[in-house]
């Protein structure tokens, strides 16, 4: 046998080494992590705080704050604020904000990599694919407000190795961001309602509500479109019916240790008991919807045990990697 046929061999046995580790293997090893107690709320946010804890440490946010005073400044957003806050180390936060007359409550909307807080409000969006979200939660009464975050894969694949090197990731680093941005946008709207608000997003933007929302207690209804999914399959099983992260080189989504015990529905049960609602189109690449239906089913045993089940929500829709703003807002409405 030569070396080639060696290696590709090896190669092999590493792909099923750990795919039986990972896939295979995923429901026992997060069983052994998971003890999750439903005698009542309290006895249960209790129950899985050292995994709350444990997923602050995979994300590791480093500590960030605002080094002076957020600039305000007009941007292509029809009554809309561009924020910028310096932080340390020359980073900044950034952000679109739109505060219509008696707004109270805040929603956030994080957009998906590709794309940009204009877009959410249908700006720059010929193919309406955020559907105007932002600027219909906006005529629906809220204040809105879309982060900015590193849209580019190359750049977030060379970002996130920088991070990991920093011991800390992108998704933790932007987390923190995100705290400073929101800050600013309290100070600068003293009308809203600081005790709590709504996170949603679509794409990345759903990763962003699905691993940020366990490190802020202060979010009072989620929202994930166009990510939530099988995440064990979606992050090793190549499949014609949807596409890996592998397949479209996005390198920084490979977290370590995302798959010990922090599978979507896992992860999910960090929101819970708070209103949880996730979107997706049966014709969207992103997962095959017949496995993110059996994965929400999952999600929702949790709040079931807690009988709150009427608190999660699953929306199918027929078309692809879009959002779909009337179910949405009208969710909202109803919890939030």
């Amino acid at each position: 046998m030569g070396y080639e046929a060696r290696q590709a061999g090896y190669a092999m046995e590493l792909e099923d080494y750990f795919r039986a580790q990972l896939v295979d293997g995923y429901a026992e090893r997060s069983n052994a992590l998971w003890r999750r107690d439903y005698s009542s709320e309290a006895a249960y946010l209790e129950s899985v705080s050292n995994r709350r804890e444990a997923w602050r440490q995979l994300l590791a946010p480093p500590e960030l704050s605002a080094q002076g005073e957020a600039q305000v400044k007009e941007s292509l957003i029809r009554d809309g604020r561009w924020i910028t806050v310096p932080l340390d180390e020359h980073l900044t936060a950034q952000g679109a904000l739109v505060v219509p007359d008696g707004a109270t409550k805040l929603v956030v909307f994080v957009h998906g990599l590709g794309s940009t807080p204009e877009r959410v409000f249908g700006v720059d969006d010929e193919r309406g694919t955020y559907d105007a979200v932002g600027r219909k939660l906006v005529d629906a009464g809220y204040a809105v407000l879309a982060p900015m975050n590193l849209i580019g894969i190359p750049a977030r694949n060379r970002a996130q190795q920088l991070c990991r090197l920093a011991g800390t990731t992108m998704e933790g680093l932007e987390f923190a961001r995100f705290q400073c941005l929101l800050q600013a946008t309290w100070q600068l709207g003293p009308e809203l309602d600081q005790t709590g608000y709504a996170l949603t997003g679509m794409s990345w933007g759903g990763l962003a509500t699905q691993y940020w929302t366990p490190l802020d207690d202060r979010v009072t209804a989620a929202g994930s479109l166009g990510f939530f999914n099988d995440r064990c399959n979606k992050m090793i099983v190549q499949d014609t019916r949807y596409g890996t992260f592998y397949d479209t080189g996005e390198e920084h989504a490979f977290i370590p240790g995302l798959l010990q015990g922090f599978g979507d529905a896992d992860l999910a049960s960090l929101i819970c008991p708070r209103p949880f609602y996730v979107s997706h189109g049966r014709a969207d690449m992103i997962g095959w919807w017949p496995q993110i239906v059996d994965e929400f089913n999952r999600a929702k045993l949790y709040w079931e045990e807690l009988g709150v089940g009427d608190q999660m929500k699953l929306h199918l829709h027929d078309d692809g990697h879009e959002v779909k703003a009337e179910p949405l807002v009208e969710w909202l409405q109803q919890v939030y």
